[in-house]
């Protein structure tokens, strides 16, 4: 349980950071340099406003000089990453399977972040993390070198063909890097069926939206949330979602 406890504590912290990488890159700064401050009057925050989650509800949600109202993402994504973390330890235990997998997920949770509120999929992002899963997986094995790089290949260029078919206006530049991730984290078949998953979950979002009326068929989809949580699914329960699936042609 203490150890459950350690990696959960690790996870909300991880989960503060990439809130501060999500908001400072939008605003131009430096993500690891500088002093957290409020969004609204910029006063620098003291250690006690920083404590993850905590010190969220012990402000009831508002800046301890301005009482400006602090955005519902920092708590939310704090605990999402310490529970996941949590799911990956019972996964692996403290193997380097889940070191590998912590960082991906992180990687993952600002994609679907980043994207779900600004509607880009930045290379800063995506770039670093290819470079990341590839020599990852290439160095642990657990993915053959051939899955690793067709992944890369096939789900990029799935991608690109859209992105030269429709001259851009199907997809951007930043799902083909995206699918060049979900490639070199997953590999070839785990991709593939995590790129269906994306496609399914938008779909099912997309109909209940315009059945609601809360967007058109003109509406922009972040399209690139679906393929991060259709990738974090399959990291999560991927052998089993695949075994489901199979089962009912067996």
């Amino acid at each position: 349980m203490s150890i459950i406890l350690f990696v959960f504590v690790i996870g909300l912290c991880v989960g503060s950071f990439l809130n501060v990488a999500i908001f400072r890159v939008h605003e131009g700064e430096q993500v690891v340099r500088g002093r957290s401050k409020c969004m609204t009057c910029e006063e620098p925050l003291g250690p006690k406003d920083l404590v993850p989650v905590l010190s969220y509800i012990a402000l009831k949600g508002r800046c301890r000089l301005c009482k400006a109202v602090v955005s519902w993402q920092y708590p939310v994504i704090e605990l999402v990453t310490g529970l996941i973390f949590v799911l990956l330890y019972l996964m692996h235990g403290m193997e380097m399977m889940l070191l590998r997998d912590a960082v991906f997920v992180a990687y993952l949770i600002i994609i679907f972040v980043y994207d779900l509120r600004y509607m880009y999929i930045l290379d800063k992002f995506t770039i670093p993390a290819m470079i990341v899963a590839l020599l990852a997986n290439l160095w642990l094995g657990i993915i053959p070198a051939w899955s690793i790089l067709a992944g890369g290949l096939v789900l990029a260029g799935f991608f690109l063909i859209q992105f030269l078919v429709s001259k851009g206006t199907w997809v951007g530049g930043g799902d083909i890097r995206m699918g060049a991730l979900m490639g070199f984290m997953l590999g070839l078949t785990h991709g593939l069926v995590a790129l269906f998953l994306a496609y399914v979950l938008g779909g099912a979002v997309g109909a209940y939206l315009l059945a609601t009326g809360k967007v058109d068929r003109k509406t922009p989809i972040p399209f690139g949330t679906f393929l991060a949580v259709g990738t974090l699914l399959m990291i999560l329960s991927g052998d089993s979602i695949i075994s489901w699936y199979l089962g009912f042609f067996v």
